[in-house]
């Protein structure tokens, strides 16, 4: 069997944070990001699960940016064997964007800025890139956490603390959607135990699917874990 399928069984049937992700988060932001446009830029773009699967298929010019030199070498090496000749990868942090003010059309920020010593200063950094017509893509958890991460420097925002954070910087939500409800809390807390036990992912994705499928009418209210706010500059 070719490779690609079975990357693509995998990810259907095993959970992993990403895996997870693309079951409960990626139909959300994939509605919020334009079908097409000239400029994008996805900030932490990890192993390029927008990147990849959205942005280089809407967009005339892509940049993916990212801290971490292995994903930047697998960015890198999809650019190359999958000819993405619109794909640019650069290695930068979200609170000091190498960009000049105004450039990109849509800005995509998925579970990035929670990451940051200084989250204002990432937002303000989003802000200045994304053009006035413009719209940012942005996901952040929703507290409290159904696990401790240690990579988080802030556990999360409410959906009052995120809107402050962005009105500082003059952007606006124009609407939101919740994720990663109690089926996919359950899930993360299963993933933590066979990854830390028997150092395998456990084949239960199928559940953060039907969670999806079945329980979109009640997401504010099944405990989400994350939001996903669309959002553009305040004229």
């Amino acid at each position: 069997m070719h490779p690609r399928w079975l990357r693509w069984i995998a990810r259907r049937v095993f959970a992993t944070g990403d895996t997870v992700r693309r079951a409960v988060q990626k139909p959300i932001v994939d509605s919020f990001i334009s079908t097409s446009g000239d400029r994008a830029v996805d900030i932490g773009a990890g192993r390029g699960m927008y990147t990849l699967e959205t942005l280089v298929k809407r967009f005339n010019n892509v940049t993916a940016i990212d801290v971490n030199p292995d994903h930047l070498i697998y960015l890198s090496d999809r650019k190359r064997s999958d000819g993405l000749g619109n794909l640019w990868v650069v290695q930068a942090s979200a609170d000091r964007l190498p960009f000049k003010s105004d450039v990109f059309n849509t800005v995509v920020c998925t579970e990035v800025i929670e990451h940051l010593e200084d989250d204002r200063a990432g937002v303000a950094e989003i802000a200045r890139v994304v053009t006035q017509d413009g719209r940012i893509v942005l996901s952040v958890p929703v507290p409290p956490a159904p696990r401790y991460d240690g990579a988080h420097v802030h556990e999360g925002y409410t959906y009052d603390q995120l809107h402050a954070i962005l009105k500082s910087e003059h952007l606006s939500i124009v609407n939101k959607d919740y994720c990663l409800l109690l089926i996919t809390r359950g899930v993360l807390h299963v993933i933590a135990f066979f990854e830390g036990w028997l150092g395998v992912p456990p084949p239960i994705v199928i559940l953060c699917y039907l969670e999806h499928w079945l329980l979109r009418s009640a997401r504010e209210k099944l405990k989400p874990y994350d939001i996903v706010v669309n959002v553009k500059k305040e004229e």
